[in-house]
């Protein structure tokens, strides 16, 4: 029974480690065990593991003594930071031979990637003639499955996190869907469009930069800075809108790559066949930031869409949450923080997980 558990969903970011397990069908996912540990300072950086031996103990830690259940695999599928991959979507030439197909991807990685085919992870899916083409530095990935092998874990599939976070919190949308992900060092900006990738841009904003804004310019302690984040965020009529214009600075720089981006879209769209949608129909928040209180309100403002923050737990049934041991505790969870996370379970329930999306392992010898 062991090693026919599905895999279970790991997601790790400069600040902490989050577990998902999952059983049942990707149509009716049950949860059975999650959790979540915070990493100090130091142990993982901008997508990079710079302290592997810290990194193994609190993995192991997790694992062996999660929040809610029990882990009862050792196989898991996990997810790149979008910063430490490089996507590209383009469109394969009219007659090119089925046969000639991935020399042609190749010459677009060869193209567009800043490393040699030799030190890149790669692949590919195929939809009507549209390539995506995903990768990720050797050197990145390897450290990965150096961790993962000494914690004993067997890694089946490995995807960046916009696709994750598609699975976990796009519920079958006919409309083009924008998701924000906003998180403690970027911001991830993605779009998807009938169930596809479409866009992905990254922004140098996001949760820390507004910690570090209000310190300077509040002259507070980090512990105040994080209250003033949680409680209080755009309120506008807090301390006659101080902390609101401070914030509101910052994210206009998000504000307008995501115009950018939007409008980017639009205008490729044009081009596509008269049955796509070309305009945004929803934005979606994911990250640790989008907790920031009036933030949906105010980038639906801004941006002229609907704005919500997601909800990953709305194709899963948590019954286990509600049991009498974890109840109380339960009640804390932000589920947002889980997303991840939870994508990467949900793709293993599926059939043939390996071959469910984007695998960068695929390749691997």
């Amino acid at each position: 029974m062991f090693f026919r558990k599905p895999p279970f969903g790991v997601d790790i970011s400069d600040y902490s480690i989050e577990i998902i397990s999952l059983e049942g069908s990707v149509e009716n996912p049950k949860l059975l065990a999650m959790g979540r540990v915070k990493l100090e300072p130091g142990i993982f950086e901008n997508g990079k593991i710079l302290a592997k031996e810290d990194l193994k103990k609190y993995l192991r830690g997790l694992i062996g003594n999660p929040k809610f259940g029990k882990i009862r695999t050792n196989k898991i599928i996990f997810s790149l930071p979008e910063s430490k991959g490089y996507v590209l979507i383009f469109d394969l030439p009219e007659k090119l031979s089925p046969n000639k197909i991935l020399e042609f991807v190749k010459l677009k990685a060869r193209e567009n990637f800043p490393h040699p085919l030799e030190e890149i992870y790669f692949d590919y899916q195929i939809s009507d003639k549209e390539v995506l083409l995903i990768a990720a530095p050797k050197k990145i990935v390897e450290d990965y499955l150096e961790v993962f092998r000494d914690c004993n874990l067997i890694p089946l599939a490995l995807e960046i996190e916009s696709l994750s976070l598609a699975r976990s919190l796009i519920e079958n949308e006919k409309i083009p869907i924008l998701i924000a992900d906003i998180g403690a060092r970027t911001t991830n900006l993605s779009i998807f469009d009938q169930g596809k990738l479409r866009l992905s841009f990254s922004v140098p904003i996001a949760g820390n930069k507004f910690s570090q804004v209000l310190s300077e310019k509040l002259n507070l302690s980090k512990e105040a800075v994080e209250r003033l984040k949680r409680e209080i965020g755009l309120d506008p009529k807090f301390q006659e809108g101080r902390v609101f214009l401070i914030l509101q600075k910052e994210i206009q720089g998000i504000i307008e790559e995501a115009k950018k981006i939007l409008n980017y879209f639009q205008e490729k769209s044009r081009l596509q066949p008269a049955s796509r949608a070309s305009e945004i129909g929803k934005i979606i928040l994911a990250g640790g930031s989008a907790a920031l209180p009036h933030l949906p309100e105010y980038l639906a403002e801004n941006l002229e869409k609907e704005v919500k923050i997601g909800d990953p737990w709305v194709k899963i049934n948590i019954d286990i949450l509600k049991k009498k041991e974890y109840f109380r505790e339960a009640m804390e969870v932000n589920p947002i923080l889980y997303s991840t996370a939870i994508g990467s379970a949900l793709r293993g329930l599926s059939k043939n997980l390996q071959t469910a999306g984007i695998n960068l392992l695929k390749g691997r010898k």
